[in-house]
């Protein structure tokens, strides 16, 4: 049975692991495009309010203050739009500024909701090549295989314990 648990446990862990490179690489691709895309929004507003004579925030304020609903929306849009570039821009320096071996875990700690959602969608699992992904794959398959070992040792207590009482109850 301790084997068993320790099998198991390193080959889910290793797999999962093995996956986190290509995944966290594949995150990162999506995040990169976003903040492209959205930049270019965020470009073109700032040229609009600069020719107006206004900052970023004096537009925003302004379309804000507008009497018209549809400018007033427009006005939340265009904040809307702001932070998440803002937010966008924040993760993926967070990520590309982190050491590949690491950046699994730096997406773990603060990830966009979204974009996980559009890469786990389309992600397929992969051999992992990389010395990143092959490095998380040994990890996983320790981090595994002692999760596995920990796992028997509770289940020996137990046994053992119920072993005492069965044999308490006898006596």
């Amino acid at each position: 049975m301790d084997l068993v648990l320790r099998v198991v446990g390193a080959v889910l862990s290793g797999f999962l692991f093995s996956q986190s490179a290509e995944f966290t690489q594949q995150y990162l691709q999506r995040l990169g495009g976003a903040r492209d895309e959205l930049r270019a929004v965020v470009e073109r507003f700032d040229a609009s309010a600069a020719t107006a004579g206004l900052s970023r925030g004096e537009a925003v304020d302004q379309l804000k203050g507008g009497a018209d609903a549809f400018v007033a929306r427009q006005g939340s849009d265009a904040a809307e739009t702001i932070s998440r570039y803002e937010d966008v821009s924040r993760r993926y320096l967070d990520l590309t500024g982190s050491a590949p071996l690491f950046r699994p875990f730096v997406l773990a700690s603060d990830p966009d909701g979204a974009i996980l959602s559009g890469v786990a969608g389309d992600y397929r699992p992969a051999l992992p090549t990389t010395p990143d992904g092959l490095a998380l794959t040994l990890a996983g398959l320790g981090g595994g295989w002692a999760l596995g070992a920990g796992a028997a040792v509770g289940v020996r207590r137990r046994r053992r314990r119920r072993g005492i009482t069965a044999a308490n109850a006898r006596g």
